[in-house]
């Protein structure tokens, strides 16, 4: 029932990003078009302006900007005992590096987690991620020059809510850092600290800019879906707690 329920949240989620949003105002024009042509050119532009907006770098570096500056980049002076970092994605490539098959989230969560391990010589790294992600990141660590024995993986979780539940009985009475990238960081902080961990926040991957251009292109477009996605999970954590 958990996967079923995991899944139904994923397309759910899918369907109420801008272009899924774009493709469906557009499919209800024309579904529309000979019977209510009004309502039909009222979903066209709906379409054409959520599809021009949200891929305007000026308005996707706006959209970002609302869940990226929740917390400051990790001061490596404060002393930690794991650094924790949350999944992400990969691609199963063969023959090829576990650090090149990781996703781009993935390694800039990665990075900052073994900079701040690097800092702390005595701490551990926790990594997570169902699929074979953990094991792919637990790959990837090593070949960046951790020791396998200072990292734990964490490979059943599907979601950040499961990540805390799974790793709190590590970390009794520890301070952690909680590396993922910087839309994702207050969400992720409140199912650690609901979760009764003590964590310091580590955001990676600040995907926003102070100065836009003005290009319509799919790196907007991506920024946007992200704040979207953001909005979603803080208005779901919100509901159910």
């Amino acid at each position: 029932m958990g996967i079923i329920l995991f899944y139904l949240k994923k397309i759910i989620g899918m369907m109420l990003m801008p272009i899924p949003l774009t493709l469906l105002a557009m499919c209800l024009a024309f579904l529309l078009m000979n019977k209510w042509p009004k309502i039909a050119r009222f979903f066209l532009l709906c379409g054409i302006l959520m599809l021009g907006l949200t891929s305007w770098n000026p308005v996707a570096n706006t959209l970002i900007a609302t869940v990226e500056h929740d917390f400051p980049v990790f001061d490596i002076q404060q002393p930690v005992d794991v650094v924790i970092v949350l999944g992400s994605g990969h691609q199963n490539l063969p023959n090829t590096p576990a650090v090149m098959q990781l996703g781009r989230s993935a390694i800039y969560r990665l990075e900052e987690g073994i900079r701040i391990l690097n800092a702390n010589p005595t701490a551990q790294l926790f990594v997570s991620g169902f699929g074979g992600h953990a094991q792919k990141m637990r790959d990837a660590a090593i070949e960046l020059g951790v020791k396998a024995q200072r990292i734990k993986m964490f490979p059943k979780p599907k979601d950040t809510e499961e990540e805390a539940n799974s790793m709190k009985p590590y970390l009794e009475g520890k301070q952690a850092a909680l590396v993922t990238e910087a839309s994702h960081i207050k969400r992720a902080s409140i199912f650690f600290e609901k979760a009764g961990i003590n964590i310091i926040p580590a955001p990676a991957l600040y995907l926003g800019s102070e100065k836009s251009d003005w290009q319509i292109d799919a790196t907007a477009a991506y920024k946007s879906q992200r704040a979207f996605y953001e909005w979603l999970g803080r208005t779901w954590q919100w509901i159910k707690g």
